[in-house]
């Protein structure tokens, strides 16, 4: 049985895809990936953009 797709969902999948969005920017910086997706989610992507801005780049000799 496929699940119907409820307004909660329709609200959450726009905020979890921005999470990501920022999670990718953030992968040069210095909480990386799951740092900058982890507190976008838990609190928002505002915060989470505040958060990357206020972040130093990585070393160039701990970049991937």
């Amino acid at each position: 049985m496929i699940m119907p797709i409820t307004p909660s969902l329709i609200h959450l999948i726009p905020l979890v895809l921005c999470c990501c969005f920022l999670g990718v920017i953030g992968r040069g910086f210095k909480f990386g990936f799951w740092g900058n997706f982890i507190i976008s989610l838990v609190f928002t992507p505002i915060i989470g953009v505040i958060v990357l801005l206020a972040q130093d780049p990585r070393p160039a000799s701990r970049r991937k």
